[in-house]
């Protein structure tokens, strides 16, 4: 999958998720907003109540959306026999697709109102969606190779190397060129070694590369380089910096990803637990869907 394909199964998959999640609030919002002891008077209320036809459906599809997404990846990661099938990181983007939009039709069914053990599920399940958008950001700054396996350190300081030899020969950068890079790369002050500070670190590099990377585009220019050439450099100097940053702070991201499972599993298999139970309590009063 070519960047151009990537980059449009990415806007695809976000487009599904909100124009599903902006139809459903648009098309039920004036249920939605009614309190609890007048929805029964809803000319709608018998498809929206939670076993109702509309609601029930989106529980469903919610559901299997979980189970696919979760199954997916889990098989893709762990079986030895699905390892060369695509890169790992195309099924992990998918399992967030459909570990966040099926949630939230979840959501939906339960018209947001949540009381006992459905409760205890749903924060189950808001604690596995938020903890996957830290553990994605997480697994993001890890580097990996083409099929996405973590690389080590000896490996990422020989791709450093290279980088560095390139914008030297292919794009002329002198040592002080070079250290203006590095110096992007690394703090003047280093973050502590708190996961909060980390990803803070890492949140506020990545929205700060482009206008420290305009003072090496401006030097360039300077020294009359022309505009192509600039944009090149600039893109393989944002690789090195980037790629720098997960070198100094490779063990401590390792570290935290590990410590991030302690929490994304448990309130995975909790949601699981539960929703078993809420299926089959459901299925035993006789709440089936359109069969």
């Amino acid at each position: 999958m070519n960047n151009i394909i990537h980059r449009l199964y990415i806007f695809f998959l976000f487009v599904v998720a909100v124009s599903s999640v902006c139809f459903i609030t648009f098309r039920n919002y004036d249920y939605y907003i009614l309190p609890d002891e007048e929805r029964p008077f809803h000319v709608r209320y018998d498809e929206l109540k939670p076993s109702g036809n509309e609601s029930h459906g989106y529980g469903i599809i919610g559901a299997a959306m979980i189970i696919v997404g979760v199954v997916m990846y889990s098989s893709r990661k762990r079986i030895r026999m699905f390892n060369q099938i695509g890169k790992i990181k195309y099924f992990l983007e998918f399992h967030i697709f459909l570990c966040l939009l099926g949630p939230l039709l979840v959501m939906y069914h339960t018209t947001f109102k949540f009381g006992g053990i459905i409760a205890v599920g749903f924060w189950s399940m808001t604690a596995v969606a938020s903890s996957g958008i830290v553990g994605r950001y997480l697994y993001v700054q890890i580097p990996k190779g083409i099929q996405g396996n973590e690389l080590d350190i000896k490996e990422l300081e020989e791709e450093s190397a290279r980088i560095r030899k390139r914008l030297e020969e292919q794009y002329g950068l002198d040592e002080i060129d070079l250290k203006k890079i590095d110096s992007i790369a690394f703090p003047k002050k280093q973050p502590s070694t708190s996961l909060f500070a980390l990803l803070l670190f890492f949140i506020v590099g990545d929205l700060t590369l482009r206008p420290r990377l305009n003072k090496i585009i401006r030097h360039l220019h300077s020294h009359a380089v022309d505009v192509s050439t600039v944009k090149k450099a600039a893109a393989i100097a944002g690789e090195r910096i980037k790629l720098l940053r997960r070198i100094q702070f490779l063990e401590q991201l390792k570290h935290y990803f590990h410590y991030w499972h302690v929490i994304h599993l448990p309130f995975t298999m909790i949601m699981f637990i539960i929703l078993c139970i809420h299926v089959g309590v459901a299925v035993a009063f006789g709440y089936t869907w359109i069969y």
